[in-house]
């Protein structure tokens, strides 16, 4: 790692506010790169924050973007790479001891940077049977736009399967969900927590209970990223995602692999039934719509240092599509950055030295570098040659960027991430800060 940040690169401090702030780890710049969005978290494991809050990044003003309605909470915003959307996770109303807020209590809404007031539900639900097709049973996360398509990706777990008797229904596991925007479903009114909903969801993953050792069946999805926008195949246009997905080794072991989902080209296909009920039953899984292939990319298990390794972090493709990036150990058990084809083929190791990733990454526009923290700094990976470069002096683990974010602006020209700041209260609250100068590197 070239050790000393160049000359010209700037730290500059976004936020000033005794509270947390929390960026998702992707979609947390506006579309024109002039504000980013946050949360008020300062544990990530809480979700406490009341607002979804907006930072103007030349005045360093900032104001909310979207409240939750009193004793209700909101989060992990994303915003769209065209226009002023934003989504976001909200808590289910209102919250009381009988559904409490978690994995499957709580769902997706869309707002509009400027209008406060303007916000509509995302997903759909309905509780009891027969289930409505388009609506789902339980809550969704971590919600992303498609670059081009009227689409948005999350993931699903499901509180049908989650309270179901023991042995009595499939298990309740973490997949991916896909919403058509523009598609609305109306739901019968005969669960308190029914909801109607301004998009079509669709649950895309097959899962497996219990996976075959060996086998390519997975047990969770997770870590998912649209691939890319839309990419060529030899039938024309498709869509498709990478995901890490839970598989089980030869000796039992749970290991995390690269999967690859491909949408039909004809998105109005997400609405036809595949081999099973879009809905579910009340012992099953919602089925995954016709024209979804799941196919698995990488296999690591036969390695020294077997499946996906590191901070959690998500299966995000360069912006051509070309490659995908995620963390696994080389051959000396250092975790180090990788890219795969989405054509499957033998993973490509990309960084090198013992300065391991301590954040998820994101990809420069350009697809030239990666960005991460690492050893105290946010760093700059080429991709192509693999040299690694500090773009923030080294600070201890207290003191320097956290694990949490290191996001690419638009253009390519800063990056936002969170570092903590100690208070004349004594009060440590995580704030928001860019690197830039790349002209300068």
């Amino acid at each position: 790692m070239d050790d000393t940040p160049a000359s010209g690169i700037r730290e500059i401090r976004l936020t000033d506010a005794p509270h947390g702030h929390t960026l998702a780890n992707r979609g947390c710049w506006a579309a024109d790169g002039r504000s980013i969005l946050f949360d008020r978290r300062d544990d990530e494991t809480r979700f406490d924050s009341p607002t979804i809050d907006r930072v103007w990044v030349d005045t360093r003003r900032t104001e909310t973007a979207y409240r939750a309605a009193t004793g209700l909470h909101c989060g992990v915003p994303t915003c769209s790479s065209r226009d002023e959307r934003f989504v976001f996770i909200r808590q289910d109303d209102p919250p009381v001891s009988d559904w409490p807020y978690c994995a499957w209590h709580r769902h997706g809404a869309i707002g509009r940077l400027g209008e406060p007031s303007a916000v509509e539900t995302l997903d759909a639900r309905d509780l009891v049977a027969p289930y409505t097709p388009g609506a789902l049973r339980g809550g969704t996360h971590l919600h992303t736009f498609h670059p081009t398509a009227p689409l948005l990706l999350s993931t699903y777990e499901d509180h049908v399967l989650a309270t179901a008797d023991p042995g009595t229904a499939q298990a309740n596991r973490r997949g991916l969900a896909v919403h058509l925007l523009g598609q609305p479903v109306t739901v019968p009114k005969t669960h308190p927590r029914n909801q109607d909903g301004s998009s079509f969801s669709v649950c895309v993953t097959e899962l497996t209970d219990r996976p075959e050792p060996g086998s390519d069946q997975i047990a969770i999805a997770a870590g998912e990223a649209w691939l890319g926008g839309v990419a060529e195949s030899g039938s024309g246009a498709s869509l498709a995602i990478a995901f890490q997905g839970t598989v089980i080794d030869a000796e039992g072991q749970p290991r995390l692999e690269l999967f690859l989902l491909t949408l039909s080209e004809d998105w109005s296909r997400l609405v036809e039934a595949g081999g099973r009920p879009l809905a579910g039953t009340p012992r099953t899984r919602p089925g995954v719509p016709a024209g979804v292939r799941q196919q698995r990319l990488t296999w690591t298990t036969d390695r020294k240092h077997p499946g996906l390794a590191g901070p959690r972090h998500w299966a995000v493709a360069a912006p051509d599509g070309s490659r995908i990036g995620f963390y696994l150990r080389d051959e000396a058990g250092i975790v180090q950055f990788w890219t795969v084809s989405p054509s499957g083929g033998e993973p490509v190791q990309v960084s090198r030295g013992t300065a391991e990733p301590s954040s998820p990454f994101s990809w420069h526009p350009s697809g030239e570098a990666v960005t991460y923290v690492a050893d105290g700094s946010v760093v700059w990976l080429d991709v192509d040659s693999g040299r690694v470069r500090r773009l923030t002096p080294r600070a201890s683990l207290a003191e320097g960027p956290t694990h949490h974010a290191c996001v690419f602006a638009p253009d390519g020209s800063a990056i936002a991430y969170m570092r903590p700041v100690t208070f004349p209260t004594g009060a440590r609250f995580n704030q928001l800060h860019l690197v830039t100068g790349w002209d300068k590197v």
